[in-house]
């Protein structure tokens, strides 16, 4: 039967019958196990998933049988699906995805649509994106603002890369620098600072749960309070900004408060949080 793994394939499975027993079988680690499934699969099949919708009784040959069983069992590791198949979706755009790189949530996107809505209108802009592992954000602002000259940084050789190769898919000239936050950036001014830092504590169980453990570490958590590293950037973000410019950072939930804070303490102004579509304090933002 379909619920079987051993590797077998004695006999015809079908799409249907597969995305069945993959759900089934993702249900304990993962809470969009019917997803990871459809896209899994449409990986295997090197097709999209309508037509896994169109085709539910087509039936997978022995090869594309074995491909399909062997991401499941390393998605059950628990391994991202994006590490899987290589690639996510990010601002309407197919980013290559590595275990050198975090994978990019939806949350982030609010960053995106903040440092977009500051600029509109403006001048060409001089944007600082501090941590860019993929790319993600750098390329999305780049895309829709093709006048911003924007330096992307990361600590990360190899995710360097991984946003290097994603900018020359989608064609938008960004230049990366590898760079402990500020150490490597020259002493330039800028209209925006962005990151998305590392923000869990240490400490935090959630580091252990979902697919955390396989995502770097060092792009998840900057230390004991979670708060290290949005300390730096905050710190030496006058440095790097024009008067009147802006800094933005994605944080945890229940970090407003405290991220708050330490922007007070260097004197920032007109400091304001927004909340994700799960109503979560996610970005704070302030201005020189």
């Amino acid at each position: 039967m379909a619920g079987n793994d051993d590797g077998a394939h004695d006999a015809p499975y079908t799409i249907k019958q597969q995305l069945e027993w993959a759900t089934g079988i993702l249900y304990s680690i993962s809470c969009s196990a019917a997803l990871d499934s459809e896209v899994l699969l449409a990986f295997c099949l090197q097709k999209n998933r309508s037509y896994l919708m169109t085709w539910p009784e087509r039936e997978l040959t022995s090869d594309q049988y074995e491909h399909f069983h062997d991401l499941i069992r390393k998605r059950l590791q628990p391994q991202p699906v994006a590490y899987l198949t290589g690639s996510r979706e990010f601002y309407s755009m197919e980013l290559t995805t590595t275990p050198a790189t975090l994978v990019p949530r939806p949350e982030t996107e609010m960053l995106v649509d903040s440092v977009l809505d500051l600029i509109a209108g403006l001048p060409a802009q001089k944007i600082l994106e501090l941590g860019t592992g993929t790319g993600a954000i750098s390329l999305a602002i780049k895309k829709y603002a093709p006048e911003s000259e924007i330096l992307a940084t990361d600590i990360s050789l190899p995710a360097l890369q991984v946003a290097q190769s994603n900018a020359l898919k989608h064609h938008l000239d960004i230049t990366f620098i590898e760079s402990d936050w500020y150490q490597s950036v020259q002493r330039t001014k800028f209209n925006i600072i962005v990151s998305n830092p590392p923000y869990i504590a240490a400490s935090d169980p959630y580091l252990s749960q979902g697919d955390l453990p396989a995502e770097p570490l060092q792009a998840l958590s900057s230390g004991e309070t979670g708060l290290e590293a949005i300390n730096v950037i905050i710190q030496g973000a006058k440095e790097y900004l024009q008067n009147e410019g802006w800094i933005l950072l994605e944080h945890g939930y229940d970090q407003q408060q405290a991220v708050t804070g330490i922007f007070l303490q260097y004197g920032f102004r007109d400091i304001s949080t927004l909340r994700d579509f799960n109503d979560l304090a996610r970005v704070t933002l302030a201005r020189k």
